[in-house]
């Protein structure tokens, strides 16, 4: 090939060609999944979050299939025979079985979870000790972000349990803790009341406040547990706003709310 008179090497034009190509393949594929894939359109057989969950999986497979012909491709252009690299892949299927086991069990582990439906992007979800928000479902790793924002990314293989706070009605739950000194049937009785009157003020809360009555006898106070089912993934803002209405209604009755003190002795 001539440029302005001079000879260019195939070996030269052609690797930018088909990394140019490359690029904008992987570019087009990934524009008409994310079209195809629409959380905004009606799915039938889909929720938005599967939806979602479709779609990174399905721009995953995207990019490495076209950079594995893009790869191929370079060899050819540099002389490899790649017909035979094609009919040897069982061969070579076997070895990078045996170097790559780790990422095969990540692969394998992420398609169960997403036909198993273990959770979508969007869910809120607890694994091992960290919790936080799913953002990412790749073919490799997951990953979650937590509510003061760091990002965990977990190796699909290394996900045996977890907790999904999205799949159902969560559980609120709170506990009021009063003095020994307080009357235990008023304290019921503000506590009913309490219950009965915020529900309008908890928009996420799908059922009524329950007092199930003293959960402990502490050393400095008689604690009560109250629960009430709210939305999915919603138990932590419903139990926010629980606790400052009872506390709000115990202040307004003169209930008193133990803490800790220290006293100290001033000995002359």
């Amino acid at each position: 090939m001539k440029i302005f008179g001079l000879t260019i090497a195939k070996e030269i034009y052609m690797p930018i060609i088909i990394i140019i190509i490359a690029v904008v393949m992987e570019k087009f594929l990934k524009l008409v999944i994310k079209k195809t894939f629409n959380p905004e359109k009606k799915h039938n057989r889909f929720s938005s979050k599967k939806i979602n969950t479709i779609r990174s999986i399905l721009c995953n497979l995207a990019k490495y299939f076209v950079w594995a012909i893009a790869i191929l491709w370079l060899l050819s252009v540099f002389g490899v025979n790649t017909a035979a690299i094609i009919t040897g892949l069982g061969v070579i299927s076997l070895v990078i079985g045996l170097a790559f086991q780790d990422i095969l069990k990540d692969v394998l582990v992420g398609v169960s979870i997403f036909f198993e439906n273990w959770f979508s992007i969007g869910d809120l979800v607890k694994i091992g000790q960290f919790e936080g928000t799913v953002i990412s479902l790749g073919l490799k790793t997951t990953r979650i972000q937590a509510f003061t924002g760091e990002i965990k990314m977990i190796s699909n293989r290394n996900i045996s349990e977890v907790i999904n706070y999205s799949m159902d009605k969560t559980l609120a739950i709170v506990d009021i803790a009063v003095s020994y000194e307080s009357k235990i049937d008023k304290v019921e009785k503000i506590l009913m009341l309490t219950a009965a009157t915020i529900k309008d003020k908890i928009p996420s809360l799908v059922g009524e406040i329950e007092l199930l009555g003293i959960q402990e006898l502490s050393d400095s106070a008689v604690i009560f547990r109250l629960v009430g089912k709210c939305k999915p993934a919603k138990h932590y803002e419903v139990q926010r706003q629980m606790k400052k209405e009872f506390k709000n209604a115990l202040d307004k009755n003169g209930i008193k709310i133990p803490y800790p003190q220290i006293e100290v002795h001033n000995e002359k």
